[in-house]
């Protein structure tokens, strides 16, 4: 097989599996409907990947490494022009970010979010530690953005601040409406990037600035 081909092969798997994991998660994704959309063997998945986990890890790689690096970038950029980063600065950033993924002409990119915030979930902690032990430099980077915007507080509140922004923000670009199970909703939509970039960026810039 060519490398051409090798090449259009895996993308076709990354491709549709993204759209399995997203919409039904990893645990409830089978493989054999992946490889039977994408058009491949089950032997494909097992000779690019080598496991269902590993294509899962690839899935959320090929999003999250990039779109770290862009947030990061946005933030050089800010500071060679400013000196001093703030908590808007990075919220910024990060918003910057998840417009570029839903105006990408990959329509899966939008599906980014729901990844991600499917990430959070118990379960999928061994997923987690595996990215963070993979990504261990963009994390460090992204850490120590954050200390520069809260330099007045303690390491452990730093992780912490950041833990909460980085959750509440790939939630809401996730379109999950929580308050659609409490009461109707017509007000707010959830799905709408526009409306949640208006109200999620004061909260979370005022949750970062905060008193202990």
């Amino acid at each position: 097989m060519s490398q051409g081909n090798d090449s259009q092969t895996i993308e076709k798997i990354l491709h549709v599996a993204e759209e399995h994991f997203a919409v039904h998660g990893f645990f409830a994704s089978s493989l054999r409907q992946i490889t039977r959309d994408a058009e491949v063997n089950v032997a494909a998945v097992h000779y690019h990947f080598g496991s269902k986990e590993a294509l899962f890890v690839a899935v959320l790689n090929r999003r999250i490494v990039p779109f770290v690096q862009s947030v990061l970038c946005g933030l050089a950029q800010i500071q060679a022009a400013k000196q001093v980063l703030q908590a808007e600065d990075v919220v910024d950033s990060f918003v910057h970010a998840c417009f570029e993924l839903i105006q990408s002409e990959d329509r899966n990119a939008a599906l980014f979010s729901k990844l991600v915030s499917r990430l959070m979930l118990d379960e999928y902690r061994q997923f987690r530690e595996l990215l963070a032990a993979q990504n261990e430099n963009l994390a460090t980077s992204l850490l120590a953005a954050f200390g520069q915007v809260l330099p007045g507080l303690p390491p452990e509140a730093v992780r912490w601040r950041m833990h909460l922004t980085l959750s509440t923000l790939f939630n809401a670009f996730a379109g999950n409406d929580v308050l659609k199970a409490l009461a109707p909703a017509t007000v707010v939509n959830a799905k709408d990037p526009l409306q949640v970039a208006r109200y999620v960026k004061p909260f979370v810039v005022a949750g970062l600035k905060a008193p202990i």
